[in-house]
């Protein structure tokens, strides 16, 4: 369940504009890897250690291979791939590493977590 809060705001493109109500997501509990650990330990017959062997590795592994360029995909969850940001040159010769100004990192939901995230809930809170 996703909660939120109904606030009214100024359209910074336009702040003579009317203002309008927008509903902004309210922060909810975090989870850290351990927390993660723990609820696939519980749920499986691995023990705790072992999954958070296999969860330190991953998070060791992704961002080596992305920085070497590859894509990540991660079964049903989706895929990790990269973008660059660049500032453009009148011709192909102009352009240098120096217009490349940084590497993204983009995340793109697979179908199964795409139809999970339509089926959500929302919660008003005061």
């Amino acid at each position: 369940m996703v909660k939120y809060k109904v606030i009214n705001k100024v359209n910074p493109q336009d702040v003579n504009a009317v203002q309008k109500f927008y509903a902004v997501k309210q922060p909810q509990e975090t989870l850290s890897l351990r927390d993660f650990g723990r609820r696939i330990s519980r749920e499986s017959t691995v023990s705790m250690m072992d999954t958070m062997a296999v969860l330190e590795g991953l998070l060791q592994i992704i961002p080596d291979e992305i920085v070497n360029g590859k894509i990540i995909k991660l079964g049903d969850f989706g895929t990790f791939r990269t973008t660059l940001s660049t500032e453009g040159a009148v011709t192909e010769d102009e352009f240098t590493i120096a217009n490349i100004k940084k590497l993204n990192v983009r995340f793109r939901p697979d179908r199964e977590f795409v139809s999970k995230l339509a089926r959500v809930q929302y919660s008003k809170v005061s």
